[in-house]
């Protein structure tokens, strides 16, 4: 029974290179551009927490230059499930300006349930993603061009549905190399009305179907998150400091 048992576990693991990666850590590193001006860096790692979960951590910061005009440091955390990527715990530090803001999210027993200054309910179903699981849960689905799916994502205490699709191939350059990639569209909605805001990733047309580009479109401009590196394990959560040219 055991033997069985091992190579059915082997099999899934050979099936499911991207969540295998998952388990062994990963570091990617992106550099920040607002408006094509280069304004920051922001590093993502997944790593196991636990026996039954992941730990993904986001942390965004703006450059010295940039700083100087707006400095901002955002730090996400989230907690999410192993097996299907639900949302368990997802916490939102945001430090622009000055201006601070704490958020803290709890998934349980079908209620998510937000603290930020006052604490708000909302009935979700399981699966639900937040922003950031919902960018890696969707690196273990097949991203064929043309193939679509529908998600519930809980986020700034709403629930959105999100619908995504692979919409076609690219070639994308970055200082991290250069990848052929799918390019996937998500939009998410809200009692039918669709958010202004436009969400844009390239991922890698490989089996590691890694996030190569992430480009938000606000109502101030495209913002635009670029692969630098990638490295396995989960490094630091700080992302190095960005590099500028001298004048």
């Amino acid at each position: 029974m055991n033997l069985i048992f091992a190579a059915i576990l082997a099999a899934q693991v050979v099936a499911n290179p991207v969540q295998q990666k998952f388990v062994e850590g990963e570091t990617l590193d992106y550099n920040l551009t607002w408006l094509k001006i280069t304004g920051g860096t922001a590093r993502m790692t997944i790593s196991p927490s636990g026996d039954a979960n992941y730990l993904i951590t986001s942390v965004a910061r703006s450059s010295p230059s940039f700083s100087r005009f707006f400095k901002v440091r955002d730090v996400i955390e989230t907690t999410i499930a192993r097996n299907d990527f639900s949302t368990l715990r997802y916490v939102k530090r945001l430090d622009e300006d000055g201006d601070q803001i704490e958020e803290v999210t709890v998934v349980e027993d079908g209620t998510a349930t937000r603290t930020r200054k006052k604490v708000k309910k909302v009935r979700v179903p399981r699966p639900v993603f937040d922003p950031i699981s919902l960018i890696y849960h969707l690196r273990t689905l097949d991203l064929t061009s043309g193939k679509a799916y529908a998600f519930d994502i809980i986020a700034d205490g709403k629930l959105y549905s999100v619908s995504a699709r692979a919409v076609r191939k690219e070639k994308i350059t970055t200082p991290a190399g250069t990848f052929n990639c799918v390019r996937v569209e998500p939009r998410m909605t809200s009692g039918g009305v669709e958010r202004e805001e436009r969400l844009f990733i390239w991922y890698s047309d490989d089996e590691r179907k890694l996030p190569v580009r992430i480009r938000t479109e606000v109502k101030v401009g495209a913002i635009t998150a670029t692969l630098r590196g990638v490295t396995a394990g989960a490094t630091a959560a700080d992302p190095p400091t960005l590099v500028e040219a001298k004048k």
